[in-house]
């Protein structure tokens, strides 16, 4: 036998050399040895680009895919948004219960903002196939949640040619009438839509919904019909008594603005006849039901490179858009919360963060507002940073996000509370007022509870205007928080509001929004007053005079990053509004605040040199039935870059499709590639340092 040949497996025969013997590896572990349940809570975390890769690698996984809906009903859609080769997979992601997929859906359609359809006959189709989507999305969310989908289909209307919101409604009221388990919230949606129109006969109509509503168990329905009945009622005592009571009844069942007016009740008087000592712990309840946990540190605001100057920068921007354009301080307070549970939730490149805060107000103001923020008018307040078709999928992410959660309690809302419990003079009102719109600006000041910091709000106040006692026992009982409970945190509002130099912008300007909306008539100049110093205010609180270490919010680093993250129409000729807030104000509105035909529409841009192409965005301002032709047409104040790698020819196509060499499992998978044969495939994915989903980059060079 020669050495080294192999004759048989024999010890007498076998004779390779032990370090030239080939091993029978061991079988190993791979993902298709997990059991079936973990593989599912894999799968459910994947992007639904990565769902259908890993659904083309074995037989097993295209099973499982297949045949479980949870997999697609909590497969993520981040940055994806429907487009002609992509609604398949939206579409059967939304059949089986993903709420993301199908609000974009309701969005996309409603706007026809991606699917590309013919113009004959666009806004019945997009209007039916919305409110399909809008009506699916909400029958996905908690029973006791509250409905939203009426923000997309509020007023204003069209007044002219079809109206998609209009054809949306339509068919959401025909659906009532034969979908029982979902007529609750959508007849709320319907009312709370008629209700801001100025016919009487239409309000009228919306409270017989609400009363339809709140019989098929929707719990806001109820309390808005207790809101319309209050007013009867005060006069008799009897009805009135009854009427707090169901309001009780309606705070115990979880309607947090049910429990707000309760307090609010039960702190000016005690229409229950309860004792003293239960009639505080009622209300004390309710600032101690403000969850501390739910509440984001300032780590999870600030993250993937979004620094706290950069967050300052964006809500200063946002108080400015407020003054500008007469929206209510809640409406502010709402937009910034919005804002920072977005950026708890998502990472967002400093690209978009101002994209991000422009959509949540669009979405506040229609929300809260009669007058509403029309997505043409929040576009050009960017200077044309952003693009139409931009805002419009912001919106979406963020309602997606969010969960449809747009409101919840704010420190006004806590604020209110507080002062109806013990009312303040008129200016040391607006000093209340003012303290908790400068608390805004910092995202440390983001994380307390806004009852607790609502509290020290107003122990501050009363300090700066030397009240006493300072927090007297009647607030102690009433809110559960003791005199050296909230001072720390009045301390902290001192320091950041009143004793740090305030940030300046790459311009080397200070941004002073807040102080200049105080210092307007109508809020007394309360912020042109002098601010004790923080050695007086510690002998007023009776504490040792130490001063917090704190990093300075202000920008130093990188001026040109600031630049590049905001802009703003009004940054050429920003100036110090040293008069009247009003008298300022004349000019730098211009933006129209009423809803406009075309033709005034077109000799209010030659007036007044907008530098907007007026059916950019949405039906007089917001026109949703606008053709994708004519968006294109856009006359951008800055100029713009596209990105090599997108076809300028091709806009439609905001999202790429997806690909696979593997075969399609469903019908409409098989239409889009055949439809789509002979194109190049591409790729969900997008690059989140663009200002947007299209590749659109602001290239603005203005001198600092």
């Amino acid at each position: 036998m020669k050495a080294g040949v192999v004759h048989c497996r024999c010890s007498k025969c076998y004779s390779v050399p032990a370090r030239k013997r080939v091993r029978k590896r061991s079988s190993g572990i791979t993902l298709l040895s997990l059991p079936e349940e973990v593989l599912l809570c894999v799968l459910q975390y994947l992007s639904a680009e990565d769902l259908l890769s890993i659904r083309a690698v074995h037989s097993q996984l295209r099973d499982i895919v297949d045949n479980h809906s949870s997999v697609w009903a909590r497969v993520s859609f981040r940055d994806t948004w429907p487009s002609p080769n992509t609604l398949w997979l939206f579409e059967r992601a939304a059949d089986k219960g993903n709420f993301e997929a199908a609000v974009k859906l309701g969005i996309a359609y409603l706007y026809n903002e991606g699917p590309l359809l013919s113009d004959e006959g666009r806004a019945d189709v997009c209007g039916r196939k919305a409110s399909h989507f809008f009506s699916l999305a909400e029958s996905l969310r908690s029973l006791t949640a509250d409905p939203f989908i009426w923000v997309f289909i509020r007023p204003p209307w069209s007044p002219t040619g079809s109206c998609c919101k209009a054809v949306v409604f339509d068919h959401l009221k025909a659906e009532c009438a034969n979908n029982m388990e979902r007529r609750g919230p959508l007849l709320h949606c319907l009312a709370k839509v008629l209700q801001l129109f100025e016919d009487d006969e239409k309000r009228s109509e919306a409270i017989s919904m609400l009363e339809e509503s709140s019989q098929a168990g929707c719990l806001q329905s109820s309390y808005l019909l207790w809101q319309h009945s209050r007013k009867a009622a005060i006069a008799d005592p009897g009805r009135y008594l009854q009427c707090v009571r169901t309001l009780r009844d309606y705070a115990g069942k979880g309607c947090w603005e049910a429990q707000l007016s309760l307090a609010k009740v039960c702190s000016s008087g005690n229409p229950l006849g309860l004792e003293s000592k239960a009639c505080s712990d009622l209300v004390a309840q309710l600032f101690s039901s403000c969850n501390p946990a739910s509440r984001p540190s300032s780590q999870e605001i600030l993250k993937q490179g979004i620094k706290d100057s950069m967050r300052y920068i964006l809500v200063d921007w946002l108080v400015e858009v407020t003054t500008m354009k007469d929206f209510t301080s809640q409406t502010l307070h709402v937009t910034v919360g919005c804002v920072d549970r977005y950026l708890t939730l998502r990472s967002v490149p400093k690209a978009r963060l101002q994209l991000l805060g422009i959509a949540c107000m669009v979405i506040c103001t229609r929300y809260i507002s009669k007058e509403i923020l029309t997505i043409r008018e929040a576009v050009w307040l960017t200077d044309n940073t952003y693009k139409y078709e931009d805002l419009v999928r912001m919106m979406g992410e963020v309602i997606s996000v969010l969960e449809g959660n747009i409101r919840s309690p704010t420190l006004l809302d806590y604020g209110e509370v507080l002062l109806s419990l013990l009312p303040l003079e008129r200016r040391t009102t607006h000093l209340f007022s003012y303290i908790c719109e400068l608390s805004l600006l910092y995202s440390a000041l983001a994380t307390p509870p806004p009852a607790k910091l609502a509290c020290a709000a107003l122990l501050l106040t009363r300090a700066l205007h030397h009240y006493a006692p300072l927090w007297p026992t009647l607030l102690a009982d009433y809110t559960g928080f003791s005199k050296q409970d909230i001072v720390p945190l009045s301390v902290l509002l001192y320091v950041k509001c009143f004793s740090q130099d305030v940030p300046k912008d790459y311009r080397h300007v200070s941004l002073t929004g807040v102080k200049q909306r105080f210092e307007d008539e109508a809020y007394h100049h309360i912020s042109k007053d002098k601010v004790m110093d923080f050695k007086e205010l510690c002998q007023i609180l009776e504490i040792p005079e130490v001063v917090p270490q704190m990093e300075p919010p202000s920008p130093t680093g990188q001026p040109a990053d600031i630049h590049t993250f905001l802009a703003s129409p009004s940054s050429d000729s920003k100036k110090r509004r040293d008069d009247s807030m009003q008298a300022h104000r004349g000019s730098f509105v211009a933006t129209p605040t009423a809803e406009l035909s075309n033709q005034e529409e077109k000799l209010l841009g030659d007036i007044l040199d907008w530098s907007l192409d007026t059916s950019c965005s949405g039906y007089e301002g917001d026109r949703e039935e606008e053709s994708e032709g004519e968006r294109e047409d856009d006359c951008s104040m800055i100029s713009i870059k596209l990105d090599p790698l997108t076809d300028a020819g091709e806009r439609g196509e905001h999202c790429r499709a997806l690909s696979s060499d593997e075969d399609s499992f469903c019908e409409a998978r098989r239409e889009v590639n055949k439809d789509s044969q002979g194109q190049e495939p591409v790729s969900l994915s997008k690059d989140l340092h663009s200002s947007g989903y299209s590749s659109v980059q602001s290239l603005r060079q203005k001198a600092a």
